[in-house]
């Protein structure tokens, strides 16, 4: 059995901590990754989160709106570099 002392010191398993909280902008952010042909998998690993909260960013059940935001931000880096 695997043990670990918790923070009151007594004996139990040890959690990770919970994933972050996203922003909008780290959900564009996921867009923009998965855009680019990273994996759920990935981008998840990247942004320290699980990929189920990836999918859901992907699938549009969070962060509505995200994508559209994304696209924004495709637009502008295009524009910047056309000068």
């Amino acid at each position: 059995m695997i043990t670990a002392l918790n923070t009151s010191g007594s004996v139990g398993l040890s959690t990770s901590s919970p994933a972050p909280v996203f922003s909008y902008a780290d959900a564009a952010t996921v867009w923009l990754l998965s855009w680019t042909g990273n994996d759920q998998h990935v981008i998840a690993a990247k942004m320290g989160t699980n990929v189920g909260r990836v999918a859901d960013i992907l699938a549009e059940n969070i962060y509505v709106g995200s994508r559209e935001n994304a696209v924004r931000i495709r637009d502008a880096r295009t524009a910047l570099k056309q000068g």
